[in-house]
């Protein structure tokens, strides 16, 4: 019985889908109802209309049906719409071709608690357009505790008021990605913001960890800039997991490491979109417009390439998305298709999925929790984002 299966596709809007978070519930703890059974998460999406949206996946029992596709298998409710100072929500009726706006490129999550409880501390979502202007919002962690996992039912959609908004100089909008705050300990929460002048900014958001005697640095403000000037510009970055390290690929196919050490790695000859630490550290995915994937073990003083793979996929390859198991990642690209794979076996794909659409973004959820699977296993959920609004979500059994 294979584990790789689709269990519910939904359009979501006329909008485009261009990155995509996946969060637990936010309970500080609380067990009521069994909510924590990995029955209900969130799905974080920033969307072509300049709008973050947030839903609630209801997962139902897939019974016997665990081979088949059953879009049915889950309810995916609306209940946060995410808007910065000066924005409305759109008019569902409006061309968003023909708007002004240019669109939220990119969305990140995560829990600012710098302990050990994996569900502790209020969770942190930022977002950036293609022009810069970058926005958070914080929401509590007991924001769920009243949740019911029978219907999960909410009123309307909420919009929590907007924690700090600011625009970055230059920026690429082509990412943004959080340091994460068990990484960086107590004192500000910072984003690695690559410029078009080649550098990466590290920028204030204007929140601190828990716990923080200092008041936090102005949000916007430049604390540290890495790289030279003159460099090509930054398509996509990683965060170690555990380090303060950041790997960036660059549009002529440079992928450099910043941080302890700083690394060149010059496999790739063709603009490299998405480059993916694996959770435990030990290794660095890259991929690059010509369908290469490359995997390096940066777990050595200097990081060394230990497989690689031409065409993986027809043309570009545009995201990548190491899993939970450090063991499997996946890759979509422009040819319409999602593979996974194995760092062990890299000369074919564990599993492939063909979209109807192009895929151009992906993110996964692994709940260890769950009281219907055996201690050694784990459910897997991998969510992808479509360019005409289309969201699928699949089941990764390992």
């Amino acid at each position: 019985m294979s584990g790789y299966r689709s269990i519910h596709r939904e359009i979501m809007g006329s909008f485009p889908i261009w990155q995509i978070a996946t969060s637990p519930i936010l309970t500080n703890g609380c067990s009521k109802n069994k909510i924590h059974d990995g029955s209900m998460w969130r799905i974080w999406i920033a969307c072509g209309d300049g709008v973050v949206r947030g839903y609630l996946v209801i997962e139902k029992s897939l019974g016997t049906q665990r081979n088949e596709l059953d879009a049915a298998a889950c309810d995916i409710i609306l209940t946060h719409v995410l808007l910065g100072a000066s924005q409305e929500i759109p008019n569902a009726e409006e061309d968003v071709n023909e708007m002004s706006c240019l669109g939220c490129s990119q969305i990140q999550v995560v829990r600012n608690y710098t302990g050990e409880d994996e569900d502790a501390g209020s969770l942190i979502v930022v977002s950036s357009d293609l022009a810069g202007k970058i926005r958070v919002w914080e929401l509590p962690e007991d924001m769920d505790n009243e949740l019911s996992p029978n219907d999960g039912s909410v009123d309307k959609p909420s919009s929590p008021k907007i924690a700090q908004e600011f625009c970055v100089e230059k920026a690429t909008g082509t990412c943004v990605k959080i340091l994460p705050p068990k990484v960086s300990g107590v004192g500000d929460i910072v984003l690695a913001v690559p410029c078009l002048d080649g550098t990466i900014a590290i920028v204030a958001t204007g929140l601190s960890t828990p716990k923080s005697a200092k008041d936090p640095v102005q949000a916007g403000e430049i604390v540290e800039r890495w790289s030279k000037a003159s460099s090509s510009v930054g398509l996509s970055g990683s965060f170690h997991p555990t380090k303060r390290s950041f790997a960036i690929g660059r549009q002529d196919g440079l992928v450099e490491i910043f941080g302890e050490r700083s690394h060149r790695l010059i496999q790739h000859e063709a603009p490299v979109r998405s480059v993916s630490f694996t959770p435990d550290g030990n290794l660095l995915v890259t991929s690059s417009d010509d369908g290469m994937i490359c995997v390096w073990d940066t777990s050595r003083t200097i990081p060394v390439l230990v497989q690689h793979q031409v065409q993986t996929h027809a043309t570009w390859v545009l995201k990548l998305l190491s899993l939970f198991d450090s063991r499997r990642f996946l890759s979509c690209g422009a040819d319409r298709k999602l593979h996974v794979w194995s760092f062990s076996q890299m000369d074919q794909a564990l599993h492939s999925f063909t979209s109807d659409d192009v895929v151009w973004a992906m993110d996964a959820i692994t709940n260890r929790k769950a009281s219907n699977i055996s201690q050694n296993q784990t459910e897997t959920r991998l969510v992808t984002g479509s360019e005409n609004g289309g969201l699928h979500i699949y089941s990764l059994e390992s």
